[in-house]
């Protein structure tokens, strides 16, 4: 009734090793074989006669073409605020909205001429 129970021997290091590298391998090889175990598809010549049925579908691909340009050239308004004073007694604040700017003053040359 004192007998101990018997202590289960461990691989060493080496089988373990051996036992991974083979694990390996037959995970890399297995899906080669099975692509080698499947069926072969049939040859163009047995294929039409079983198609003559199905639809053909035709695939058209649009190509739109994208021209881009710059924005039109439009002349910048600048607004000047003209703050309005009171003047006189009446009771308005004299200010009349926003006032385009004056055109600038026509370029001279001095090249003489």
């Amino acid at each position: 009734m004192t007998d101990a129970p018997a202590k289960k021997r461990r691989l060493s290091r080496g089988a373990l090793r051996v036992m991974a590298w083979v694990a390996g391998g037959l995970a890399f090889v297995s899906p080669f074989a099975a692509l080698s175990a499947s069926p072969k598809p049939s040859t163009t010549s047995a294929a039409n006669t079983a198609d003559e049925g199905r639809r053909v579908i035709i695939v058209r691909t649009i190509t739109r073409r994208v021209v881009i340009r710059d924005a039109p050239k439009t002349p910048q308004v600048h607004y000047v605020y003209v703050g309005g004073g009171s003047s006189g007694s009446s009771g308005s604040s004299g200010g009349s909205g926003p006032v385009a700017a004056p055109p600038p003053p026509p370029t001279t040359s001095t090249s003489g001429s």
